[in-house]
């Protein structure tokens, strides 16, 4: 019986241990099968997510060089605009240049103050000369317009400023120029970014004057850009004059008032006046312009010379262009000529 019983036990514990194993066999593969299967979704998922990753990062290369793309273009447009502003700008500023800035900004059909009276006396038919200054030039397409009439017309260049930088560069290699000085005027809310006032010392004129002389090394005369107030001031103008004597320079009157002292302080230092006789372009329109042309050529037969001043406009250029059969009636020289 103890036989039968032994042998049973060990019967039983060799069938629970093999149960035992098998079981964790089962387990050891079922926990082994879920690592794999968790391992690979895993991976998928890791995949999948490295695939949104790539794609979410093309896409913002794209967009990116789409905003880049704009941006330059963006750019290349501001600058076209600022180009177009610029030239709309000259063109403005050109196309409402006359007479009237330099002697009465504010009413445009106020008249040019006279010229100064001369004596008129007999000229030989054919030896009358004629002055004509063109002033405010300023930028390239003025030289090409004043160019294009094809007559010797006398350039007057305005110093240089940040709205027009190249005034002095335009005027190399153009013989007989001028420049055209700003100076204080009665009333003009537009006036150059260097302007002598009257309140100015004869210190500081001689400052601005020295600058002149290094940007226009040929020049010889000067004449006034506005200039109402300072030419009226017989003290101002005296220190102008002086110092333009000690430079080599000589003082040509636009005729911006007709209160102007430049006879007066002329005749001081023995100096022979040169004055503005015609205004060309106070009123707009060629036909207006060419009547003043020939006011001009009638006072040059009269007193053996005269001096007009113009403006780089379209009419002005026009009539010019139109008027060279009755400028032929005279010569047409430089200011230093006359």
């Amino acid at each position: 019986m103890h036989k039968h019983t032994s042998s049973f036990r060990s019967l039983f514990s060799l069938k629970h241990i093999a149960v035992f194993l098998s079981l964790l066999i089962m387990i050891c593969v079922a926990i082994l099968i879920g690592y794999f299967i968790g391992f690979n979704q895993a991976q998928d998922e890791t995949d999948r997510q490295r695939e949104q990753t790539e794609l979410l990062m093309g896409q913002i290369k794209e967009i990116a060089k789409v905003d880049t793309n704009a941006s330059l273009k963006a750019n290349e447009q501001n600058l076209e605009i600022g180009h177009l502003k610029k030239a709309l700008k000259e063109l403005l500023e050109h196309e409402s240049i006359s007479a009237h800035h330099e002697y009465a900004p504010k009413d445009k059909k106020a008249a040019p103050p006279p010229s100064e009276p001369r004596i008129s006396h007999p000229v030989i038919q054919g030896t009358a000369k004629l002055v004509i200054i063109m002033d405010d030039v300023s930028y390239a397409h003025d030289v090409k317009a004043i160019r294009s009439v094809g007559l010797p017309l006398v350039m007057s260049f305005l110093p240089p400023s940040p709205r027009h930088n190249e005034s002095a560069t335009l005027a190399q290699g153009i013989n007989g120029y001028m420049v055209h000085l700003p100076l204080e005027a009665v009333d003009f809310n537009d006036e150059e970014q260097v302007t002598l006032r009257i309140s100015d010392s004869k210190e500081m004129i001689a400052s601005q004057i020295q600058k002149i002389k290094k940007l226009y090394p040929d020049v010889r005369y000067i004449n006034n850009h506005t200039g109402s107030k300072f030419t009226a001031d017989e003290d101002a103008m005296d220190r102008l004059v002086s110092v333009m004597r000690e430079n080599g320079l000589i003082f040509v009157d636009s005729r911006t008032t007709a209160q102007s002292k430049v006879k007066v302080i002329d005749t001081k230092y023995g100096m022979r006046y040169l004055g503005r006789d015609v205004f060309l372009d106070h009123h707009d329109g060629v036909e207006n312009i060419k009547k003043q042309i020939r006011e001009a050529v009638e006072i040059a037969k009269r007193n053996g010379s005269a001096i007009a001043i113009g403006h780089p406009r379209p009419d002005t250029i026009q009539a010019l262009k139109e008027s060279k059969s009755i400028l032929s009636e005279i010569k047409l020289v430089g200011i230093d000529k006359i």
